[in-house]
């Protein structure tokens, strides 16, 4: 007999289904106590997962048949999985948010945000910060809202327990493995929920003030905290953000407004524990103000559904194509930044790549484009530019950003 349980998660569209499942409720619940929800015997819409036992005390997590096969987990990791399902799920109940990858943690009235860099030490960054009293407002994603009155990014606290990676690191003190040890919180051999960490309950809000982006060093090195330059800002924050629902003129047009607005900076580190303290005394992030947006606004309808689902037609090397019409262009350093005009791709250009891009002005073909790129530079061999010149044509026309020039005539 099957006995399903729903959960409906506030900010969420569609439930949680646990299909004989309700032996994971209880950790689900210390987990996700901070994320204000309700069980139910019915479901108001289709369940956006569902959890169901498996083979050997598993749990098999399957999504809907259009989107991925079935995963299958033991209990903490079951839980790792639909947190990040869930995260996902937050962006199509609402398009209008920007979120992104990265962790989220108060400082004195502002958030600072630690982007997921890999093997970069945030999770046992943040929970050091966690012990040092500062209250976490994810560790994984945070949505991002701009408040249309006061023009501020505001970060909204997801009440999730934040999530460390084990085992420690050798270099953290022997209190600080303690403080891991006795927490009551969920775990197996690759990961411990922190339940005695202080997270901001959901869906509590918080000015963004910066942004920190993490180098840590096998070396042994003293922290050191430095600004970032903007064009490498905004690079970071583009490809930390993952609400792709959203048009992606209105991503880049925030994401700028962030990297102008919000102090960006590097901290160069090696144990985690160390630069907590750094931080946490650092003048720098005592008293920041609000992130502003000016005038940008990302109220605005989500990226056409049937042309993100459909490929772009395949690179034909023999004819004519065109910049695309309805681009947003933007100019940063010397990096250039493309959107099509229907909200599907952002696209960085290098230096070396504008040349060919401002060939595509007007209508072109590969050999035309090898040709002009050919006689202004002598000293390049025409092989590499030849293989530059095709690489980037296909890359632009993937992204939808040339097209060919009978479609551009036709619209």
């Amino acid at each position: 007999m099957t006995e399903t349980t729903y959960l409906q998660f506030e900010g969420l569209g569609s439930p949680v289904a646990l299909e004989n499942a309700t032996e994971l409720l209880p950790m689900i619940d210390d987990v996700l106590r901070q994320w204000p929800h309700h069980s139910t015997k019915t479901a108001h819409a289709q369940p956006f997962v569902t959890i169901k036992p498996s083979e050997g005390k598993n749990w098999s997590l399957e999504l809907p048949e259009t989107q991925s096969a079935k995963r299958k987990w033991n209990d903490v990791n079951a839980v790792c999985d639909l947190v990040a399902e869930m995260a996902w799920e937050r962006i199509r109940t609402e398009p209008d948010l920007l979120c992104l990858h990265a962790a989220a943690v108060e400082f004195a009235g502002r958030l600072v945000i630690f982007p997921n860099v890999r093997r970069a030490g945030k999770s046992t960054l943040t929970a050091a910060l966690a012990r040092l009293g500062h209250r976490i407002y994810t560790d994984d994603f945070l949505p991002v809202r701009l408040d249309e009155d006061s023009q501020t990014f505001e970060g909204i606290a997801n009440g999730v327990l934040p999530r460390i990676r084990l085992p420690l690191p050798d270099n953290f003190s022997d209190s600080f493995h303690a403080w891991v040890n006795d927490d009551p919180g969920p775990s197996n051999r690759q990961y411990k929920y922190l339940q005695n960490a202080p997270v901001a309950p959901g869906p509590e809000t918080m000015p963004l003030g910066a942004m920190v982006m993490l180098d840590r060093r096998d070396d042994p090195i003293a922290p050191s905290l430095a600004p970032m330059p903007r064009a490498d800002a905004l690079t970071n924050l583009i490809l930390q953000n993952f609400a792709r629902t959203q048009l992606s003129s209105a991503i880049l047009t925030s994401m700028d407004a962030l990297s102008r607005h919000m102090p960006v900076f590097r901290l160069t580190y090696h144990c985690g524990e160390e630069a907590s303290a750094f931080l946490a005394a650092h003048p720098d992030l005592a008293a920041l103000p609000a992130a502003k947006a000016g005038d940008v606004s990302h109220k605005t309808a989500p990226a056409p559904l049937e042309k993100r689902e459909q490929p772009a037609p395949g690179f034909d090397r023999a004819i004519q194509y065109v910049q695309a019409s309805g681009l947003t262009e933007m100019l940063v350093g010397e990096d250039h930044f493309l959107t099509d005009g229907d909200g599907l791709a952002i696209y960085r250009l290098n230096a070396g790549s504008v040349a060919i891009w401002r060939v595509l002005a007007e209508p072109t073909d590969l050999d035309e484009v090898i040709d002009v790129l050919h006689s202004a530079f002598h000293d390049v061999p025409a092989s590499q530019i030849a293989a530059d010149s095709e690489e980037l044509m296909r890359n632009l026309a993937a992204a939808r950003l040339i097209v060919p020039h009978n479609l551009e005539e036709a619209s």
